[in-house]
């Protein structure tokens, strides 16, 4: 592909921002993103059904963002797939918002007849949860299967991990640049992948981890699978709403029991309550895919694996970030994840105020995790606690009926920012998500 015409396509995709319903307007009316940059207000009006404030962004003709974005991926090694290159995978074109393109480090490969295994879960997973994510993601691995995930803490980097130990292909789908390291202490982890797998973002180099990012990851990560696999998620996991993600793509969603009345699996327990299929082992999933994917798929070898070579390696797990293991720690205990050290104290307010601040850019907290107080609160007074975006999305939904997204786009916010107010206020209580991509006042 030429470098002009990969900086027409960074010019789009900033233009238009994470997630753009219009962007699939454009590219079928228009043949290229150079035409879409030389295109007059006049003509770009007449492409059916565009926003206003999708055309008032493309009269910005402005290549001064574009040329320094891509300057910093030649200085940082990170690739660029726009939306018509060769590799770009093909199951995101099937997406009602497909990326503009794609940022990636690592080799990129050819994803068409290969079977894809979305797999996340909790970052503060259980011994349970860490043991499943390890067995299951090694053997799907090892089977030839990819496992896609987000290289969050906990779940998500031990099925990463476990996907590299079983020499098999991992890809990791980041809600911030690739120059960016989320969180800090999967530097190995994100090295490992970078260089036996694939690194891919939908944001440029030097974009921060902001919270409203994740939700738009996780439509690329179930984009991108076949078939999602919950390993462990309470009530408020961000995993859920990857798989809310999925089953609106048309996607089989598993989910990996666990005992009843565990808080860290009342998401994942409450999935297979609504209808997803049980995985108890890597066999469940990929049995319904052995014969479509046949020539890539080897479930003969899978099989040959002992329960002691899929067995979590904690020492592996360590060396990569994804656990932090201490002397006195025995084989049988599960190690905590890598805690920071304290900061100095005239740091130490600044520091606490940005992790309040991302712990919601992963995964949402449990509502173990969430203070007694927010328990305790009135809707009254959890409405007057929502930030400016979630304020602006509830008082634009109306008390009778269910409104959509795309009904909401006419809000001063970015898409992807409403769509992290919706989750938001699903958690907290306020609207209830319904069928079909539509939401309700509760």
């Amino acid at each position: 592909m030429k470098t002009n015409d990969t900086l027409f396509w960074v010019w789009l995709s900033e233009a238009l921002g994470a997630g753009n319903r219009d962007f699939k307007r454009l590219i079928h009316f228009y043949k290229s993103p150079y035409e879409i940059f030389n295109a007059e207000e006049s003509e770009l009006e007449r492409v059916p059904d565009i926003a206003q404030k999708t055309v008032l962004r493309l009269c910005d003709k402005g290549l001064s963002r574009a040329t320094d974005i891509l300057e910093a991926c030649e200085k940082l090694g990170i690739g660029v797939l726009p939306y018509d290159s060769q590799l770009f995978p093909p199951q995101l074109k099937e997406l009602s918002r497909p990326p503009v393109l794609l940022y990636c480090k690592g080799d990129p490969f050819e994803m068409k007849e290969l079977l894809t295994v979305g797999m996340v879960g909790t970052r503060r997973m259980s011994a349970y949860g860490l043991h499943n994510a390890y067995r299951i993601a090694y053997r799907i691995a090892r089977a030839g299967a990819v496992v896609v995930s987000g290289m969050a803490a906990g779940i998500d980097g031990v099925c990463s991990a476990a996907a590299i130990k079983a020499g098999g292909k991992t890809i990791a789908v980041l809600g911030c640049g690739l120059d960016r390291v989320y969180p800090k202490h999967h530097g190995p982890l994100m090295r490992e992948i970078g260089q036996t797998g694939l690194l891919l973002s939908e944001y440029p180099p030097g974009t921060p981890p902001n919270h409203y990012n994740f939700p738009m990851r996780n439509r690329l990560i179930s984009g991108l699978s076949q078939t999602t696999v919950v390993v462990e998620a309470g009530l408020g996991s961000g995993s859920l709403i990857t798989a809310k993600d999925a089953i609106s793509q048309g996607k089989t969603v598993f989910a990996v029991p666990a005992n009843v009345g565990s808080r860290a699996a009342e998401g994942s327990n409450g999935l297979l309550r609504d209808g997803a299929r049980v995985a108890v082992c890597a066999e469940d999933i990929l049995q319904p895919f052995a014969y479509a994917y046949a020539k890539h798929l080897d479930c003969e070898r899978m099989q040959r694996v002992g329960d002691e070579e899929s067995k979590a390696d904690y020492r592996y797990l360590e060396r990569l970030g994804v656990i932090e293991l201490t002397e006195s720690e025995q084989d049988t205990q599960v190690p905590a994840p890598p805690q920071m050290k304290d900061p100095p104290k005239n740091k130490r307010r600044s520091v606490e105020k940005r992790e309040a601040s991302s712990r919601h850019t992963d995964l949402p907290p449990t509502e173990a995790e969430q203070p007694d107080k927010m328990k305790k609160q009135s809707p009254e007074e959890v409405i007057s606690a929502l930030t400016a975006a979630q304020k602006a999305v509830f008082e634009a939904m109306p008390d009778d009926r269910a409104i959509s997204v795309d009904a909401l786009s006419g809000l001063d916010y970015p898409y992807g920012e409403i769509v992290a107010a919706l989750t938001m206020l699903e958690i907290m209580g306020l609207i209830h998500k319904l069928p079909g991509a539509l939401y309700m006042k509760a």
